[in-house]
């Protein structure tokens, strides 16, 4: 059971046991090998019902037969070596095999993606951070050490994206029964989801870095008498919600934008503040008022605290992948009874969510087929069609960066709301998602409750920072408020040996792969007899992808443990780092053959390597270098922003980036699905939604 099943009303809700346990049953899952992005794979998939057999043994295509398997994982991430004759490895060859065994669905992570110039290469958790733009917005400064967040986060998302992409090709062979290959990549996973702010940002050539780094004043971690808290403040209404709270320190301080002219006076006015508090002191005033406002938690600390905070959550070490809370009914009358699987393009979807998590969960079922629309109440549009970064800096509503980044393949639905109601009617939507907060979910009309009492079968999804029920409910939050509440910032360190934060928005794009998961998952069930309507909360989700860091020191997670490790190296033509991880000793006295000096090995992960160890490679650039350690069977890559990611000829030439064509901005560029289907072509994306004549 991936799920609790609570009673949000007796007269509707079913027993406890629920569906979502088994909307998978009966689908059968090979997983052949040991890696964290297939434990997570299939381990989510497994919550859903599905029955999966693992294999250690290399593949053998005498005895290994995939008749009996719906789904089979197989990941060449750290390794090729997948098959038990070794003339196999190479990627061309394991393609052939795989176009002989399959016969229905296959799903295959690796470094680049099979079908590249980079096919064959070996990548680890540090490169996939780094080749996919992560490592290079972790930082101050493009001459320190990146943080390199704790908890191996980015192979745990490959392994998401894995369980995501084989739902969506089990969901178009039961269509067409045409088996299908997804290859899928763990740079263009990483450049799709974590990345995809900073991709809207330079994609859309916006000015500045783009992603957090635009925050101002306040921002950032504050002292408090027994450990810490994050504040972000981003709008008005959170601006004269902290000064209420802070009388008199920032009393002549009116607008946030003064607040962002004067950050030196704002955060001293802060940190005075917090010092005199405790943690969950400040967490709660601040929160009381509006304020986007975390304690930093260890993640055991979060699980112990939200249980205490009346959230109906699993202990930590049974935390399944992709935590929820989730309520059903039977229809009873008012509804009918749907036997086998939704086809995605009759998949009605309504997006009713803003900002990132649910848009970007919705672009991608629009990018995979189904109908979605995209719900919109001309008196309060979406911050970032509001907002901005714009593109080219020309303001315009139809020029969000980032709202086109995260909203194509959708039709628009304008829905009024005011004191009387809401024009919603959703009677013709499949499933409902949004990540409003509790009372403007039920004024629009699109809260679980509301679902629940719906004809059906319907199925909702609603995303939180902390979950619709508990103490929480109406806590504010943004994507690092979630790090900092869920236990990433206390796990991770920066160069320094201090307490750090990946730089990018991670806990959003994070619950959007879960969102888009879950909704794969309900549309393959074999009967739906009632409205289910699931509970997410952002923080959860962080939570269990953490819990293999629960009893560990901190500074475990970095020290360097076998031979070889995980390292940057700094390249003294350009001042540009690649990152290099070393799997085993081979890989070692490769790396040695290549520089033509001792390898001295670091003692932590993420660690800079000194200049004496590069030998004969000093002369290179990063990239120059990074090809250098690759070509040779070595995992590296370059650390790069998303403004190198987005000139890069090689990612380019995997097709990541798709065109689409609207009337404000013509042709421009969005990051696309993180897998294609082996020897079809990327299918084609439409732009997100114009406001037309409205955009003035």
């Amino acid at each position: 059971m991936p799920t609790t099943i609570v009673d949000p009303n007796p007269r509707l809700a079913t027993k406890a046991g629920g569906a979502s346990g088994s909307w998978l049953a009966g689908v059968r899952v090979a997983c052949i090998g040991s890696s964290t992005p297939l434990r997570i794979a299939s381990g989510a998939l497994r919550d859903f019902g599905a029955l999966v057999d693992s294999f250690t043994a290399h593949l053998d295509e005498k005895s290994f037969s995939t008749a009996e398997y719906d789904i089979v994982l197989v990941d060449r991430i750290e390794n090729v070596s997948v098959m038990a004759d070794p003339a196999v490895s190479l990627a061309q060859d394991y393609l052939q095999f795989v176009n002989r065994a399959n016969s229905s669905v296959w799903v295959t992570a690796s470094a680049y993606g099979l079908q590249t110039s980079r096919a064959d290469a070996v990548g680890s958790e540090l490169v996939a951070l780094a080749a996919g733009g992560v490592l290079g917005h972790s930082r101050v400064g493009a001459e320190r050490i990146p943080v390199v967040p704790a908890g191996d986060i980015g192979l745990k998302l490959v392994g998401i994206t894995m369980a995501m992409a084989a739902l969506h090709g089990l969901n178009n062979f039961r269509e067409t029964n045409s088996p299908t290959h997804l290859d899928v990549s763990a740079q263009a996973a990483v450049i799709a989801s974590g990345l995809c702010l900073e991709m809207g940002h330079a994609l859309g050539r916006c000015a500045d870095e783009g992603g957090s780094s635009r925050y101002g004043a306040p921002t950032g971690f504050f002292e408090c008498r027994d450990g810490q808290i994050y504040v972000v403040v981003l709008e008005q209404h959170q601006w004269e919600a902290l000064r209420s709270c802070l009388v008199p320190a920032l009393s002549d301080i009116s607008t946030i934008e003064d607040a962002r002219r004067r950050p030196a006076e704002v955060n001293a006015a802060m940190a005075s503040w917090a010092a005199e508090r405790s943690n969950t002191e400040c967490e709660r005033t601040l929160q009381d008022a509006g304020v986007p406002c975390s304690a930093v938690n260890p993640v055991g600390t979060f699980i112990k605290r939200a249980q205490d905070a009346g959230r109906i959550i699993s202990p930590l070490r049974d935390m399944p992948i992709l935590p929820a809370v989730v309520a059903q009914t039977r229809n009873e009358g008012r509804g009918e009874i749907k036997e086998g699987f939704t086809p995605l393009r009759a998949l009605r979807v309504l997006d009713a969510g803003h900002v990132l998590a649910v848009p970007l969960a919705t672009a991608w079922l629009g990018a995979m087929g189904a109908q979605v629309t995209k719900l919109e109440d001309p008196g309060r549009l979406d911050v970032y069609r509001r907002r901005g970064p714009f593109v080219a800096g020309e303001q315009g509503l139809d020029r969000g960066a980032y709202f086109n980044q995260v909203n194509y393949c959708k039709n628009s639905l304008d829905v009024h709301v005011d004191g009387t109601g809401s024009s919603l009617d959703i009677e013709p939507y499949d499933v409902i998602v949004h990540n409003l907060s509790p009372r403007r979910a039920k004024a629009v009309g699109v809260d679980g409750a509301t679902v629940l009492a719906a004809a059906g079968p319907k199925l909702s999804v609603g995303s939180s920072g902390f979950g619709a029920t508990g103490e929480w409910s109406n806590y504010r939050a943004y994507g690092h408020n979630i790090h900092a509440f869920a236990g990433l910032v206390a796990a991770t360190r920066d160069p320094d040996g201090n307490m750090g934060d990946v730089g990018t928005p991670w806990a959003d794009p994070l619950t959007g792969a879960v969102i888009a998961t879950w909704v794969l998952a309900w549309s393959l069930a074999g009967r739906r007899d009632g409205n289910v309507a699931v509970d997410l909360s952002m923080a959860e989700i962080m939570a269990a992808q953490l819990i293999d860091l629960t009893d560990t020191d901190p500074g475990n997670y970095y020290q360097t443990s076998g031979i070889g490790g995980e390292f940057f190296l700094r390249c003294e033509t350009d001042g540009g780092m690649v990152a290099v991880t070393l799997h085993s000793s081979g890989d070692v006295g490769q790396f040695e053959g290549l520089t033509g000096v001792p390898f001295s090995q670091p003692a932590l992960r993420g660690a800079m390597l000194l200049p004496r160890g590069l030998g004969s490679l000093r002369h290179l650039d990063s990239n120059l270098l990074a090809d250098k350690l690759r070509d040779s069977g070595l995992a590296a890559a370059a650390v790069q922003t998303s403004r190198d990611l987005a000139s890069d000829d090689f990612l380019r030439s995997t097709g990541l980036f798709q065109q689409v064509t609207s009337n404000a901005l013509g042709s421009y560029e969005v990051t696309g699905l993180p897998w294609v289907a082996v020897g079809r072509p990327r299918a084609p994306l439409t732009a997100a939604p114009e406001r037309g004549s409205d955009e003035n």
